[in-house]
C-alpha cells in the first residue's frame, strides 16, 4: 500500500494528538469523518499504525529519576542472556531497552522513584543475570529533547 497526500495528514495529525475524534481528524485533514474512519483503519491494518497510547507525566506520578542504563554482558548466549532479557521484559521500570553494536550491548532507559530505587533496580538487574561484564549509569539531568514523532513522508 502506497501512502497519498491524506494518509500522511492523517498520520502526522494522530502522531500530536492520538485521540482526536473522527470529526476532529477530518477538520484538520480536510476530509470526511467517514474518510477518516476507514483511511485509519485501512492504515491499522497495513501496519502502519502499531498502536495508540497515551503518554503520561513520568514525574506527576513519582518518577523522579530517569536514566540510561548501559550494559555489556559476560556471554551473548545462554541462560544468563536469557534471564537478562527476561527482567528487561519484566522489570516496569524499564521504559526501552536497546542492543546495539560497539563496546556497550544494551542500553536500558529507566525511570525510578528515586536514587535508591535506581540502586535497587541495579542490584535487581546484577543478581538475575550472576554479574555482567560492565554496567555504568547515566543519570538525566533535564530533557533537552523528547520526541515520538516519527518522520511521514511519500518517498
Amino acid at each position: 500500500m502506497s501512502l497519498d497526500a491524506f494518509d500522511i495528514r492523517i498520520l502526522r495529525a494522530i502522531q500530536r494528538a492520538g485521540d482526536l475524534t473522527h470529526a476532529q481528524l477530518a477538520e484538520q485533514v480536510h476530509l470526511s469523518a467517514s474518510q477518516c474512519a476507514r483511511r485509519l483503519e485501512r492504515l491499522r491494518q497495513s501496519g502502519y499504525i502499531d498502536r495508540t497510547v497515551t503518554l503520561l507525566n513520568r514525574e506527576r506520578l513519582g518518577l523522579a529519576v530517569l536514566a540510561h542504563v548501559l550494559v555489556s554482558l559476560r556471554e551473548h548466549q545462554g541462560a544468563q542472556n536469557q534471564a537478562f532479557r527476561q527482567f528487561v521484559i519484566d522489570a516496569p521500570e524499564v521504559l526501552e531497552c536497546y542492543m546495539q553494536s560497539g563496546d556497550i550491548d544494551l542500553i536500558l532507559k529507566v525511570a525510578v522513584r528515586d536514587l535508591e530505587g535506581l540502586g535497587d533496580f541495579i542490584d535487581r538487574l546484577i543478581a538475575v543475570t550472576g554479574g555482567l561484564a560492565a554496567l555504568r549509569s547515566c543519570i538525566v539531568l533535564r530533557s533537552i529533547k523528547t520526541a515520538n514523532e516519527l518522520v511521514v513522508s511519500s518517498d
